[in-house]
């Protein structure tokens, strides 16, 4: 492979427009006036003989040049034998163009070569909003946690931080003007105003924007705690841990509220520079304000206008544009330039109320749910159009499925190799879909199998067959469903509503704090974090079958540069078996486990009650990143997956004897087992045999334990597919 094509293949956000200078036969091999500030990104650029000149331009520095949204962040890098010049219009472009000569210096070491090729990149994101949002309020994360989160931020492209600040657990920044709200409303741990402006700088110095988030008119218990007056009756007098949707709701008929507002968002203006704050209006319990609107003879679509007219009011004053979730559009006019976030899927992508001004998608980037990065990845920005209605004498069948907690309901039309899917359920799914058929050699006329793309992840179905069920997998997870036959008649398929055009400003992957603490952070942020922000950088098309090795280049180099850490799990796995040697058989285990994606963890944790702030973060599952290593390393080399598995069966008993003897590792017993049964059905498989139950096999071993289930099952189910 020729040099230049060695070095962009490991890029990541990829750079589109990587080319060699025509004739430029002399390279790069060292680098000179490297500014302090940047010598950590480019350990590997020190001075040598003939070194280059690193050239940047002469730009304003904060406050006077602190990002903005549309700010030029494009760059051009231009590396000769004599000089290395970066041209940017803003410290953010300069930004970029440095770490993508840092990943480029740090490729051309890993792959043995002494210097790098004269070569020219011009990038530019697609995107002009590309954040993270930070779940604080769930479970707060120590401040120099923060600040570390800002320079791999950077790495990443990502040029927004969304602190999610307020919620029914905790109210997480402290008030010179409302001294309640820290010794009432948090929990008993607050940011102070001070580290609030600090973490402003720091990421101001970065390119990234700050934008708080004060999440109203639901989730506001803990205000509840520190000003009853201000919500509906009856106010909260506890502390909630648990974490869902409760009846809280501010009182939309208050003068008090606007009055708070008015002066708490006045403390924040001079915090947070950003024209934008975002508030809310997600997950309102709408019994309080259904009693109120009865009350006074007017509907609920009336009282949420009034409350947002007169939060405008209160935004104006202020000089600050609404952000809010997608609800909030949802039946009421926006104020002029208001931005939608969406986290409800397409449908929610597909709204246009009057005053909107741009949306940001958030839907398929959820991290705390620990999809697969690929997933992240193919998730586009614009909704796409509904599919095409079926044929009204299309074969129909009702599916039923529970996924978790949740009640899964869908209708499937089946025509040959054209499908339609509606699915709904008890939490917020709502699609229109339409899968892949995909080939099941004799599977006969129900025997089908469908994959697609859904909110609630990687879906996979499988029809009901000979014995009359059938099975649904949600990302690695399996669980029996069941399909009935339906007459066939007129589909009742909505029509694309090809609403108004809406500028799509970019997105914002989220990690909720449910289940992520300073511990999970690395492992639940890196490296799908750079799946999503390639993905609001380029917004790029094609199947993404180099994600992995890039993501894997990535991650090595924000390691190298101290990003992240080497090895983010050890002290996870420390206190789990402070013994070195139970300790590497333990890893050994992980190896071949997966923490259960989507919702799976946080259902199995309300089956159980544990599903509240004072449950600990010290499960195995708690130490697994989202994707094991192991099998991406061990990818479709049949030798290698035979010796491995080999010695997965030779380790058993001895993990079956670690296990037993730890209280806190025992419920993961029964993991084993299925492990078992796995590495055997892999063995054969890898053999080239393909056992007559192994499809069933598959599907029994893909079943959550202790919140985590045996990675190996995709795998091989693809082996099973390729010997099919």
């Amino acid at each position: 492979m020729p040099v230049l094509s060695r070095l962009a293949a490991t890029l990541l956000p990829r750079p589109w427009a990587l080319q060699r200078l025509p004739g430029a036969g002399p390279q790069v091999v060292g680098l000179r006036d490297v500014p302090p500030a940047w010598q950590a990104l480019l350990p590997w650029a020190g001075d040598a003989p003939a070194a280059a000149r690193l050239q940047l331009p002469s730009l304003p520095s904060l406050p006077s040049a602190r990002p903005q949204l549309g700010d030029d962040e494009s760059f051009r890098l231009r590396l000769t034998a004599e000089a290395v010049r970066v041209q940017a219009a803003t410290p953010a472009g300069v930004s970029h163009a440095l770490h993508a000569l840092s990943q480029l210096w740090w490729q051309a070491r890993e792959a043995g070569l002494a210097a790098l090729p004269a070569l020219q990149i011009d990038d530019a994101p697609r995107h002009p909003w590309r954040g993270l949002l930070v779940d604080v309020a769930r479970r707060p994360l120590p401040f120099d946690a923060l600040l570390g989160l800002l320079d791999g931020m950077a790495a990443a492209r990502f040029n927004v931080l969304h602190w999610h600040l307020t919620d029914d657990q905790a109210w997480r920044l402290a008030s010179a003007r409302y001294p309640r709200l820290q010794t009432h409303a948090s929990g008993g741990f607050c940011y102070t105003l001070d580290q609030a402006r600090r973490l402003v700088d720091e990421a101001g110095a970065r390119g990234i924007r700050v934008v708080p988030e004060l999440d109203l008119p639901g989730h506001c218990w803990a205000l509840g705690l520190a000003h009853p007056e201000l919500l509906c009756a009856p106010a909260p007098t506890a502390a909630q841990p648990g974490f869902g949707v409760f009846g809280a709701a501010v009182n939309p008929e208050s003068d008090a509220l606007y009055a708070f507002l008015d002066s708490l968002l006045g403390e924040w203006a001079e915090v947070f520079p950003d024209p934008f704050v975002h508030l809310g209006g997600d997950e309102l319990a709408p019994a309080a304000w259904t009693r109120l609107a009865e009350q006074r003879g007017t509907s609920l679509a009336a009282l949420q206008a009034a409350y947002l007219a007169r939060v405008a009011g209160v935004l104006r004053r202020h000089g600050k544009r609404l952000l809010a979730w997608d609800e909030m559009g949802q039946s009421t006019a926006l104020p002029a330039g208001s931005v939608l976030q969406c986290w409800r899927g397409d449908e929610a992508l597909r709204l246009a109320p009057p005053g909107l001004g741009g949306r940001l998608r958030s839907a398929g980037f959820y991290l705390d749910q620990i999809h697969p990065a690929a997933y992240h990845w193919r998730r586009p920005l614009q909704a796409p159009p509904r599919p095409p209605a079926p044929a009204d004498d299309a074969p129909a069948w009702s599916l039923r499925a529970t996924v978790g907690a949740w009640q899964v309901e869908g209708r499937l039309w089946l025509q040959g190799d054209d499908a339609r899917l509606h699915l709904r359920s008890t939490g917020t799914l709502d699609e229109w879909l339409a899968p892949r058929v995909v080939p099941e050699p004799g599977a006969g006329p129900t025997g089908w199998r469908l994959q697609v793309d859904s909110d609630l992840g990687e879906l996979e179905l499988w029809g009901p067959g000979a014995a009359g069920c059938g099975w649904l997998r949600v990302n690695a997870l399996r669980q029996p469903c069941d399909w009935q036959p339906l007459p066939a008649g007129p589909a009742g398929w909505p029509a694309d509503s090809g609403g108004p055009a809406v500028p799509m400003l970019g997105g914002e992957a989220a990690l909720w704090g449910e289940l992520v603490e300073a511990p999970q952070l690395p492992l639940r942020l890196w490296p799908r974090a750079l799946a999503v922000a390639e993905r609001l950088w380029s917004d790029p098309a094609g199947a993404g079958h180099d994600l992995a090795p890039r993501l894997a280049a990535a991650q090595c180099w924000l390691v190298a540069t101290g990003r992240l850490p080497a090895d983010p799990a050890a002290p996870l796995f420390a206190a789990l078996c402070p013994d070195t040697a139970d300790r590497e058989r333990l890893r050994a285990l992980a190896a071949w486990l997966e923490p259960g994606s989507g919702y799976a963890r946080q259902h199995a944790k309300k089956r159980a009650l544990a599903y509240h702030q004072h449950e600990p973060l010290d499960r195995l599952a708690d130490a697994l990143p989202a994707e094991s290593p192991l099998m991406a390393a061990l990818g479709d080399d049949a030798a290698a997956w035979q010796a491995a598995l080999a010695h997965a069966r030779e380790q058993l008993p001895a993990w079956r004897v670690l296990l037993a003897a730890k209280p806190r590792l025992a419920p993961a017993l029964p993991l084993l087992d299925a492990l078992d049964d796995l590495s055997a059905l892999g063995l054969a498989l890898w053999a080239g045999r393909k056992p007559g139950d192994a499809q069933c096999r598959l599907h029994r071993g893909a079943a959550l334990v202790d919140e985590m289930l045996p990675a190996l099952v995709q795998p091989l189910q693809r082996r099973l597919d390729a010997l099919a």
